[in-house]
Formats: structure tokens, sequence, C-alpha cells
């Protein structure tokens, strides 16, 4: 009589090999059926991924091409290469006017134009910089002030007057703050406004007390306008 076959006993890491052999098999199985889907998720993946890299590859480079118009720009201005640094500037504001050079960037073509005695492009430069970046205080006032000085240079001392009063309000504690009075002081001797002229004079006179030179210089300009009284 022929012996029955002994059955084996499965144990426990049998049961898990069997079970993880089937899964690898599944696994096999789902992925040639569907190989196509998992290229397409393969290809997403790595597409994302080139994606975002050639992004950030992409703004680190437009950021360094901002910096290195700014900074050759500068070169060239303190060279006296006014129109070689404008039209660095130009390139900068056109190209890249997110940057955080542009703002910058363009307050100082508006000082270049002006140096240049363009002053229409000045305006338009030192305007875009007030609607457009106006962010620092010391460059806003700066190009309120650059403003004004235009206002001068086309005999409309009046419309100057308002600009310096502008830089002056935008910036009251800063270093400029007496120069941009003085000025203004000078802007209402020329339009004839005497009142606005001792005004500014006392305000100079009283919020500034280390004006020095601007004190000063326009104590001399009222007084020989008699405007101020010399024992005063």
């Amino acid at each position: 009589m022929a012996t029955a076959p002994t059955r084996h006993r499965l144990t426990k890491h049998d049961l898990r090999t069997d079970a993880f052999t089937t899964g690898v098999f599944r696994a096999r199985e789902w992925a040639e059926q569907n190989v196509r889907t998992v290229a397409i998720a393969v290809g997403a993946v790595i597409a994302l991924v080139v994606g975002v890299w050639a992004l950030t590859s992409h703004f680190a480079d437009r950021k360094l091409d901002a910096q290195r118009l700014y900074g050759e720009a500068g070169i060239e201005m303190r060279s006296g290469n006014f129109a070689v640094a404008t039209a660095l500037l130009q390139r900068l504001i056109d190209e890249h006017s997110g940057a955080a050079v542009a703002g910058p960037g363009c307050f100082q073509m508006g000082h270049l134009h002006f140096l240049e005695r363009s002053f229409d492009d000045a305006r338009v430069a030192w305007e875009r910089y007030i609607d457009d970046y106006g962010d620092d205080p010391l460059l806003v006032a700066a190009a309120w002030a650059g403003l004004g000085a235009i206002e001068e240079q086309a005999n409309f001392p009046a419309n100057a007057i308002a600009h310096y009063e502008q830089a002056i309000d935008v910036d009251p504690t800063g270093p400029q703050a007496p120069d941009y009075l003085r000025r203004l002081i000078r802007a209402a001797v020329a339009s004839g406004d005497s009142a606005k002229a001792l005004a500014a004079f006392d305000r100079l006179e009283k919020d500034y007390p280390a004006g020095g030179e601007n004190t000063l210089i326009a104590r001399q300009m009222l007084v020989e306008k008699g405007i101020l009284d010399p024992n005063r």
C-alpha cells in the first residue's frame, strides 16, 4: 500500500514569501499591460522637474543680467560716459522692469538726462520712478526735487514750489530736506511769493537748526531781495 505524501505545513515565512511573490508578479503584469500609462506618468514627473529647474535657472539668469546692466551703467556713469550709461539703464528698464535694481536704475536715468540737459527725458524717467517704483522715500523725494529743478529751468517757479513741497513732505527727516527747503525759498522768491519764502525760511530755522550752509544761503538771498530784515 502506497504511503500518502506528507503535506507540507506552510509557515508564516512561506506565506509572506508567497504573498510577496504574488505581489511582484501582479505588479509586473499590471505594468506590462499598462506600459503606456507608466511611461506617461514617469514622463510627466521628469517634465515637471525639468520645468521647475529651467524656470528657476531662467529667473536667476535674468536677475544676474539685470544686476550686470546696473553695475556696468554705474561704471560708465563714474567714467563720464553718460550716453553709454543711459543706454544701459534703458535696457535694464525695458528688459527687466521687475528687477530690484530697476527702480534705482530708472531714477539714475532721470539724473543722467538732467545732467545732459535733456529735461523732457529726465521728467519722463523721474515721473515713471515715482509712479512705478516709488518705494524708497529718499529717492522719491529726490525725484520730486528733480522735477522741481526742471520747472525752474523752464522758468516756471510756481510749479517748482509745488514739487519741492512734495519732496519735503515725502521725506521730511531725510538728509536733503534742508536743501529742498532752500530750493523752495529760491523758487518762491523767483515767483514773487514773499510770504511763502519767509514761511519756508522760518521752517528751515525751526525744524532744521543744523541746516548749516542751506540756512546761510537762504538768509543771504532773502536779505538781498529785501524780504528778510538783516538784523533778524
